[in-house]
């Protein structure tokens, strides 16, 4: 889980939400309320989240193509259904996980918003909260980012990610020409940006290896 930038709004919802909202006050239908569906809204988020999961950093595939996520879920506020700051993209997985969760007092971590990257932290390919950080715990575990039983899949993938990583540093550690060896280091640091998959784990993996 990485901080994430929240983008400007895509113009088609600057320009539809207040018809959109009053569409579903009229008629809540499926026809009105899917509307934040619309394929700018969607390309605009995977653009802001990098084209990952929000919540877990797996890359938004074919087969995973990622669901429009209401942080706030629209069964609990309808008046936010349409409410930029309250969308991202979530894989389908932690969509499910997650489903129509809202505690106000213990809210889900909101990457846009909270410094997700000082209340959590990795260890291998498992993800853990920050001691006494409530809200990161209760995401943690909800998402069930630490159990090897529950998300096999998700863990298996960050497996083979990480070992592509210790790879690469091991190689970085025998090479003895020098040119070869800055040009490796460097893309091995890259490998620490929000652009990549499962990068938080990758950056928390390097952060005991290099300088």
């Amino acid at each position: 889980m990485r901080n994430v930038k929240k983008l400007p709004p895509p113009r088609v919802l600057v320009e539809n939400k207040d018809l959109w909202d009053s569409a579903v006050r009229t008629d809540p239908s499926d026809h009105n309320k899917n509307q934040y569906r619309h394929t700018d809204i969607k390309e605009t988020l995977l653009q802001e989240t990098k084209s990952k999961c929000v919540y877990c950093e797996s890359k938004i595939r074919h087969n995973c193509p990622g669901d429009i996520e209401h942080k706030i879920p629209k069964s609990k506020r309808p008046d936010l259904m349409f409410e930029w700051d309250n969308m991202t993209i979530a894989c389908s997985e932690c969509n499910r996980r997650k489903s129509e969760y809202h505690e106000p007092d213990c809210m889900f971590l909101d990457p846009n918003k909270d410094d997700v990257e000082s209340m959590i932290f990795h260890a291998g390919p498992f993800v853990f909260s920050m001691p006494a950080t409530p809200r990161s715990e209760t995401t943690v575990r909800l998402l069930e980012l630490d159990r090897m039983d529950r998300r096999p899949e998700l863990i298996a993938r960050k497996l083979e990610r990480l070992e592509q990583v210790r790879n690469l540093a091991e190689r970085i550690s025998r090479e003895v020409i020098l040119p070869l060896k800055q040009i490796l280091l460097e893309s091995l640091q890259e490998q620490c940006s929000s652009i990549f998959e499962y990068s938080g784990m990758t950056k928390a993996f390097l952060s005991g290896l290099l300088p």
